[in-house]
This record gives C-alpha cells, sequence and structure tokens, in this order.
C-alpha cells in the first residue's frame, strides 16, 4: 500500500505514457528514410555474421479490437495469395541482390497478423523460397505465432517439418466476458489442443502472450487465466499491459472505455500476476518477460547477453535484424 501511495503521488496512475515497444519507436520514422538507404545498409551486412530474418503476415480471419498493429482482415485466401507472390518475389531480390552472397540465416520469425492462416501449399511456398535464398546457421532458430483459433495441423506440421523450434501463442486472457469484450473468443481447450500437437511435434519452447488492463478483467480472472496458461506448461511469458489508444488504432473504439480498469487496479493486477509467476517458478526478466530457469531467456539473462528488439526481449545474438513483408 505504500508504494501504491508513493505512485499516486507521483502521478503515475493518471499519466497517459507511451507504451515501451522498439526503439526508435514508430513515430520516430520519416519519409527521408527510404529504399537508396535499405540498399546501403543490406550491401554492408559482412557475411561472416549470421543475420535475423522477419517476415510479416499481415493478415487475420478477425481483427482483435484490442491489438494496434498493422493488420488487414480477410475472409478468403485470395489476397493472401498475392501477398506471398509479392512477398517470394522480394525474398529472391533481397537474398540475390542486395545482400553480400554467402550470407547465413540465423534466426527466423514469421509473425504478425495471424501466419498460420495461410494454407499448407502457401506455407510450403513461403518456405521454400527463405530456405533457397538463405542458407541457415549453424544454430538456426525458426519461430512462428500462432493463433490457436486459426492453426490448421497440416500448417503446424509443414512448419514442424522444417523443424520449428519454437511457438509464441496469443492468449491475452481466458474470461469469456474479457474475450467477448476484446473481440477474440479463444477457449481453453482449442490452445491446449494446438499446444499439444506442438509438443508432439517436437517444439522445444513455447511462449505465451498474456494482457492485463483489458476491459472487465479483475485480479481474480487474471489469477483464474494465469493458473490455466500453467496448466499448459509454458517455457516463456509475455505478459503486457494493454494500451487503449483507440485515437491510433480505430478498431479499439469497440471496446468502452468505462469497462477499463483504473491505474491502480492495472498495477495491482501487474503485481499479483508478477507473484504468481514468481511463486510457480519463473524467472522475472525485465518489464514484462518470464521464463523458466532452463529456458535460453533466462539463461541469457543470467549470462548479460539478454538483447530485447521490437518483439521483446530475446536471447538472438545476431547483430542485423531484416524485415521482409
Amino acid at each position: 500500500m505504500n508504494q501504491v501511495n508513493i505512485l499516486r503521488r507521483n502521478g503515475v496512475f493518471d499519466s497517459k505514457a507511451p507504451r515501451y515497444t522498439s526503439y526508435p519507436p514508430a513515430n520516430r520514422f520519416e519519409l527521408g528514410v527510404g529504399a537508396r538507404h535499405q540498399r546501403a545498409w543490406m550491401g554492408a551486412v559482412s557475411p561472416a555474421v549470421p543475420v535475423s530474418l522477419y517476415v510479416h503476415i499481415p493478415f487475420c480471419r478477425r481483427l482483435c479490437w484490442f491489438c494496434a498493429c498493422r493488420t488487414q482482415g480477410t475472409k478468403t485466401l485470395a489476397p493472401v495469395e498475392k501477398y506471398i507472390d509479392t512477398l517470394v518475389r522480394e525474398i529472391a531480390a533481397v537474398a540475390g541482390q542486395h545482400l553480400p552472397p554467402g550470407l547465413r540465416m540465423g534466426r527466423l520469425h514469421l509473425g504478425g497478423g495471424t501466419p498460420t492462416l495461410l494454407s499448407e501449399a502457401l506455407m510450403t511456398r513461403l518456405l521454400d523460397a527463405l530456405w533457397s535464398g538463405f542458407t541457415r546457421d549453424e544454430e538456426f532458430e525458426f519461430s512462428v505465432e500462432i493463433d490457436p483459433t486459426d492453426a490448421a495441423p497440416e500448417v503446424l506440421d509443414a512448419m514442424m517439418r522444417r523443424n520449428l523450434d519454437r511457438a509464441s501463442i496469443g492468449v491475452q486472457d481466458f474470461e469469456p466476458r474479457v474475450q467477448a469484450a476484446i473481440g477474440r473468443v479463444q477457449s481453453f481447450e482449442d490452445t491446449q489442443a494446438v499446444v499439444a500437437r506442438l509438443r508432439q511435434g517436437g517444439v522445444r519452447s513455447l511462449n505465451i502472450d498474456l494482457l492485463y488492463g483489458l476491459p472487465y478483467q479483475t485480479e481474480d480472472s487474471l489469477r483464474h487465466t494465469l493458473q490455466h496458461v500453467i496448466a499448459l506448461r509454458p517455457d516463456r511469458l509475455a505478459l503486457y499491459g494493454y494500451a487503449h489508444v483507440p485515437h491510433i488504432s480505430k478498431r479499439q473504439v469497440m471496446i468502452p472505455d468505462a469497462a477499463l480498469p483504473g491505474g491502480v487496479e492495472r498495477f495491482a493486477m501487474s503485481q499479483m500476476a508478477r507473484d504468481h509467476l514468481v511463486a510457480e517458478g519463473f524467472v522475472d526478466i525485465g518489464i514484462d518477460h518470464f521464463a523458466r530457469p532452463e529456458d535460453r531467456l533466462a539463461v541469457a539473462a543470467r549470462a548479460g547477453t539478454l538483447t530485447r528488439n521490437f518483439q521483446g526481449y530475446t536471447d538472438d545474438t545476431c547483430e542485423t535484424l531484416i524485415g521482409l513483408g
């Protein structure tokens, strides 16, 4: 309570501080930096050092109201097929024209959006293009973001045949009232089934994304969600504070302001969640991540090699991250 009083006196609960996700932040990007700079930077990459690749799939079959990411809703795969056509050409141009020959791929992450909305044929085509364009490093790691409600078994199998190492599953909250208020209905059973298939397929590391500060969320409902999440046996967790920015993300106008918890309630949720996860054996890493002591993220934190990129904390040691899509 004393800590809450100190924070209240200093106006922390009254401020609308920006959410820190990456550096430089999106509002620092300018039109003066463009293709010529990108070509120059890629041409200067040393072929002796592996790079990380991030491939963006911006499509979703449903648009979650809480999300502020750049995504596009679609009911069919027609626009996705055209996008993959363009993406395959981009991969060939970047790998064959702009980067030095012999460059190795140290990390590959498929993000979005919903990468797993691709059909098996589209996913295979995308991975074939990446495998053809880049040589994999000895320490290569392949990871993907998954929406359990849109992850066909054959698509998961296509990635696991390529030795998928790590999966990041979006949960946010398992409370039905909260899910309805954020436009993301997702049962524990659906999530559990996807987790089981990934584990059976040899995926060694599982991350789960959660949010606090959601509409109608309480300490008790968040604690209930945490108990369900623990039952899934994740290796690491990301626990972010929901950023309500309807002036930036128009879909957030669907979320009623009056249903959002206040600053004191948000703080209490974050502290409760931290204490709960630490009591369950997770290591508290940085401002919003948790990992089992044996997980590579926790190992990197102990070794002092932990870094942070636009996706959060990572044990990725590659100096260069190249975005595609």
